[in-house]
């Protein structure tokens, strides 16, 4: 992902390093977006799991040869 340089001076190849890093934020600041949003959806899905007891759950019989 990181550009060869084509310049020899820092001036010269800075804009590319420049995109590359905006990039690389603009998704990082989009996933984290997008996962403020689902909090909610998360925190169901994580305490649904952990309310069930035991005795609603199948029990899975596993036959011994």
């Amino acid at each position: 992902m990181i550009p060869d340089p084509t310049g020899t001076t820092a001036i010269a190849t800075n804009p590319a390093y420049v995109k590359l890093f905006a990039e690389l934020g603009l998704g990082s600041l989009a996933v984290g977006i997008v996962l403020v949003v689902l909090i909610s959806f998360l925190r169901k899905l994580i305490t649904d799991k952990a309310e069930t007891p035991l005795a609603e759950m199948p029990a899975t019989v596993v036959p011994v040869a």
